[in-house]
């Protein structure tokens, strides 16, 4: 696949397809994407507006599956590390906060050096004591997700995942 130029856009475009495939074929896994609180202040042609954002928000994702929420947040990098760096403020809060409350909160995390996604829990991202986090660790500790045809994650991975989790 290509990968489009805005960082990040890859990783959420596959989340994104996986959210539309559970929709459009009855997948008893519920996930969609938050949209972020704006408020439209001038419309400048039929293409263009401007808008301003009402509140910070908490993480890109949301779902259920049997009855378990779960939000997640979706990174990516292109080096062989994850920087918390990438995480703003009021998401490391976020995540901080939910894991508190015993909710299944997660971070999604795609390098593109070795083209995979990782699933990150709130918890251990939270207890890192180093601000970069190398690849190799991440592959010990934390698990990968694959990715299926038509481009969407292994959704059956995503059941026992949550599963798992509680």
């Amino acid at each position: 696949m290509v990968l489009p130029n805005n960082m990040g856009m890859y990783a959420e475009e596959i989340v994104n397809r996986t959210c539309d495939y559970c929709l459009n074929n009855n997948v008893n896994l519920y996930i969609e994407k938050r949209h972020l609180p704006i408020k439209i202040t001038r419309k400048i042609n039929e293409n263009t507006i401007l808008g301003k954002l009402l509140s910070k928000s908490t993480v890109d994702y949301f779902g259920s599956y049997k009855n378990i929420f779960f939000q997640f947040e979706t990174k990516q990098t292109n080096n062989t590390y994850f920087s918390l760096s990438l995480f703003k403020e009021h998401q490391l809060k976020a995540l901080e906060k939910f894991s508190k409350n015993n909710s299944v909160i997660f971070a999604i995390v795609y390098f593109e050096k070795n083209e995979k996604f990782y699933i990150l829990n709130a918890s251990w991202i939270l207890n890192q004591k180093m601000n970069k986090i190398s690849l190799e660790k991440i592959q010990k500790e934390c698990e990968e997700i694959n990715m299926i045809y038509p481009g969407i994650l292994d959704i059956e991975f995503f059941k026992k995942y949550l599963e798992k989790v509680l």
